[in-house]
């Protein structure tokens, strides 16, 4: 009996040491274990963190090899800016010319006209002395069919198919816009690229013709 309840007294002691044993662990680790939450969101904020260094490190690189290849382009700005100003100021030029030989002409046509002019004058007022009539009219009637307009026609059938911007491959807007930068610059009065393509000149104004001229002296 005494040794049933000393082996029942070692093995409740044995348990209660083991118990106490656990228990002191368990004291041990709980202010561990409490900290494990704060732990768990210390390691995720750690993570976000290193997520987010090694995202704007990237950026930052790629932000830095960005801007020095924009400078290393930049600096060939000033060569090829220095080669389309050379090339609008020879396109300007040639405008220029062009429509210098285009004004040379209309000037000679306009003296080929007056001739034309002149001999009609003379020869219908001849004719219209011959009937006894009244010549005061002719030199309007005439002028109506000079000048200005007919210069132009006169041009065209030298050279119908002119046009200034003929061939430019306009159906692209920046060649466009350089064209039309250059054509109002150098020719401000000329009809806009356009209509020089399709040859309108339908609404060009008339300038002093012989008829201004013979105005103050119809009889003559």
């Amino acid at each position: 009996m005494v040794n049933m309840v000393n082996g029942i007294d070692e093995g409740f002691q044995d348990r209660l040491r083991q118990a106490e044993s656990a228990e002191k662990e368990m004291q041990r680790l709980q202010p561990l274990a409490a900290e494990a939450p704060q732990l768990r969101l210390q390691k995720a904020k750690a993570q976000r963190e290193e997520e987010r260094r090694r995202a704007k490190e990237s950026a930052l690189t790629q932000a830095t090899n960005a801007a020095q290849a924009a400078t290393g382009k930049q600096n060939q700005v000033p060569d090829l800016l220095g080669q389309a100003a050379r090339a609008v100021i020879e396109l300007y030029t040639l405008i220029k010319e062009i429509d210098s030989s285009r004004r040379q002409a209309m000037e000679a046509l306009a003296i080929a006209d007056r001739v034309d002019y002149d001999i009609e004058l003379e020869e219908g007022e001849e004719h219209e002395r011959s009937q006894d009539r009244d010549t005061r009219g002719l030199a309007y009637a005439l002028a109506a069919r000079h000048g200005d307009t007919k210069v132009k026609q006169m041009l065209e059938e030298l050279d119908p198919e002119f046009a200034m911007l003929r061939g430019c491959n306009l159906d692209e807007p920046l060649y466009r816009d350089v064209a039309n930068f250059v054509v109002h610059h150098a020719v401000p009065k000329e009809a806009p690229p356009s209509a020089m393509i399709t040859q309108n000149h339908a609404s060009a104004p008339e300038a002093r013709g012989p008829e201004t001229e013979n105005a103050s002296a119809p009889d003559a």
